[in-house]
């Protein structure tokens, strides 16, 4: 019962706004109404607001399958965009293997008398399609990435007038403001993003390459190490900065700030996210069949999830931080008007107060360690008192 009255007791622990001075607070941006249709002469079609769940994620669910053909239809634009990394992991990767790898390798060397004296060392073989097939590859891929990222403007901008119910009909002239006004902040900061995760994939098909080839050392090592421990919180950055693009009207600089803020705040939800969208990614490699599978689901309902759930993330940390910004400035707010009455009432005190207090000169000297001064030098000490009395009775 100690234990458990301890406990109750024990103080909620206090909300801590991390990197708040950095923290610009800003509104969804409110966008041009698009004109209704007009239904019947002098009478336009009702706008409807749609009820959708608590809860951003499970909102940004809801929002695609009420608006699923509306925004697929936008999402059929970003596609030819997608459709070029597509046909590069699907079509492009086997013919270069082949081109490079070809098909004349032995490997029966040194395994009896009398068989084929020479051959291929099948870990200088795979070294090569590592570095030599893997990696050129990757590069192909994350150049094709680069390709696609302004059209990620376009199918957020869709995405994020479903997910605020800003009503609009008309999907390509939607899709194609949105590309206007953020294509190139969408291929500025997607670039970067894109040439991270370069520097971490071709850090670790170099180390696999020379393991094989037996010339593994620490510094190959300490560079995979490296490039993942600093790339991959790295890559959030981006991440978080295209979330808030087309949701929140900032300057490219306010955007970083704010990602930094609402990444250093929401830790956890932004590297599942982060982890969710990139399993696809990763999916990919399985075999081809499935490839073919995943790259058509992404293409009918994955990309309009994704830029859903971008901006549910988007959401989610600015409304914290605006809330932890609120109690911060409330909390100073208050420890300032505290201050300012605690002054007001020493002021109030001191006009009022008793008389000062008076020391004596001496006394201080002697507590400051001085010798204390003799003022009665010349002076006659005090005669004793003597009854006039007794002194006639002796006499």
């Amino acid at each position: 019962m100690a234990t458990q009255n301890q406990a109750a007791a024990k103080p909620a622990k206090e909300p801590r706004f991390l990197l708040g001075k950095f923290f610009v607070d800003a509104d969804v941006v409110t966008e041009p109404e698009e004109p209704a249709k007009i239904v019947v002469a002098g009478m336009a079609e009702a706008k409807i607001k749609k009820e959708y769940p608590e809860g951003y994620f499970r909102k940004a669910g809801a929002v695609v399958r009420a608006n699923f053909s509306l925004l697929l239809k936008g999402s059929l634009w970003f596609a030819p965009a997608a459709l070029v990394f597509i046909l590069v992991f699907l079509v492009a990767a086997p013919f270069f293997e082949d081109y490079v790898m070809g098909s004349g390798y032995n490997f029966m060397q040194n395994v009896g008398i009398s068989l084929h004296p020479g051959g291929d060392d099948i870990g200088v073989s795979v070294a090569i399609l590592y570095w030599d097939v893997y990696q050129p590859f990757l590069m192909m891929l994350a150049g094709a990435g680069i390709i696609a990222t302004p059209f990620i403007a376009g199918l957020f901008y869709c995405a994020k007038r479903a997910y605020f119910q800003d009503h609009y009909k008309r999907i390509t002239r939607t899709f194609f403001m949105g590309f206007a006004k953020y294509w190139w902040k969408f291929l500025l900061v997607g670039t970067v993003g894109i040439l991270i995760a370069l520097a971490m994939g071709t850090s670790l098909i170099y180390q696999l390459a020379q393991e094989q080839r037996g010339a593994a050392n620490a510094g190959s090592m300490a560079a995979v190490v490296l490039t993942f421990i600093f790339g991959a919180p790295l890559l959030t950055v981006p991440m978080v900065m295209m979330s808030l693009f087309a949701t929140y009207g900032m300057s490219l600089k306010d955007t970083f700030k704010d990602a930094l803020v609402l990444i250093a705040n929401n830790p956890f939800t932004t590297v599942i996210c982060g982890i969710l969208s990139a399993a696809p990614l990763l999916l990919l490699m399985v075999n081809n069949i499935f490839s073919i599978i995943i790259c058509i689901a992404m293409l009918l309902v994955g990309f309009i999830y994704w830029a859903q759930c971008w901006t549910a993330l988007a959401e989610r940390g600015m409304n914290k931080c605006k809330a932890l910004k609120a109690y911060t400035d409330k909390k100073k707010l208050i420890a300032l008007r505290d201050r300012k009455g605690n002054a007001k009432e020493a002021s109030a005190k001191a006009k009022k107060g008793a008389a000062p207090v008076v020391y004596n000169k001496a006394e201080n000297e002697e507590a400051a360690g001085q010798p204390r001064k003799n003022n009665n030098k010349g002076k006659q000490p005090p005669k004793p008192y003597v009854n006039p009395k007794k002194k006639k009775k002796k006499k």
